[in-house]
C-alpha cells in the first residue's frame, strides 16, 4: 500500500459517488479521518484537558492569577509545576488566554508540518508588535543549536519591542 497525502485521499474520495442517503457533503464528512479530538483518539483525553484549561483561563476574571508555566516539547519529561503541550498551536492557545507567565520552548517537535517552537516565537513577536501583547518570560531548551540561536534572537527582538529599544 502506498502512502498518500491528505490531499490525494480527499481527491480520491471526491471522485467516488456520494452515499445517496447522506448527500455528497455529509458523505464526505462521515468518512474524514479523525484528527485528534474525536472520542476514542489516543490524544482525546489530553486534548480535552487542554481545551478545559484554555476555557478555564479564558473565563477567569484574572487569568494571570493562574500563573501557567508552559513546556513545549515532544520528548522530554515535563518539569514539575509546568503544563505540557506538544504542538505550537496548543502553546499559542494558552498564550492567547493571558494566563501564561513563563514558557519554555523546544524547536524540533517531530513533525515540522505541524510547526516548531520557532513558530511560537514568531507568533509572540507579531502579537507584541501589532497588538501590544505582554509576553511571558521565555526560554529555549532545544538541543538543536542553530535553531536555539534563531529562537533566542527572536526572543531578544521581542524584548526590545517590549522595552521600546532600537535594534542594532
Amino acid at each position: 500500500m502506498t502512502n498518500k497525502t491528505q490531499k490525494q485521499l480527499i481527491d480520491d474520495y471526491l471522485k467516488q459517488p456520494p452515499d445517496p442517503a447522506l448527500g455528497k457533503e455529509d458523505s464526505f464528512w462521515a468518512n474524514v479521518t479523525p484528527v485528534g479530538r474525536e472520542f476514542g483518539s489516543k490524544d482525546y483525553e489530553r486534548l480535552m484537558a487542554h481545551d478545559n484549561l484554555v476555557h478555564t483561563a479564558m473565563t477567569s476574571p484574572n487569568p494571570v492569577s493562574l500563573a501557567l508555566r508552559v513546556f513545549l516539547d515532544d520528548e522530554r519529561a515535563t518539569p514539575e509545576g509546568w503544563v505540557r503541550v506538544y504542538w505550537p498551536n496548543e502553546a499559542i492557545d494558552l498564550l492567547k488566554t493571558n494566563a501564561v507567565v513563563e514558557i519554555s520552548l523546544d524547536h524540533d517537535l517531530g513533525d515540522d508540518q505541524r510547526g516548531t517552537g520557532y513558530d511560537v516565537v514568531l507568533w509572540i513577536e507579531e502579537t507584541v508588535a501589532l497588538h501590544g501583547f505582554k509576553p511571558p518570560k521565555m526560554s529555549v531548551h532545544s538541543a538543536n543549536s542553530s535553531a536555539r540561536e534563531k529562537m533566542e534572537a527572536g526572543i531578544e527582538a521581542i524584548n526590545r519591542l517590549v522595552n521600546n529599544k532600537p535594534f542594532d
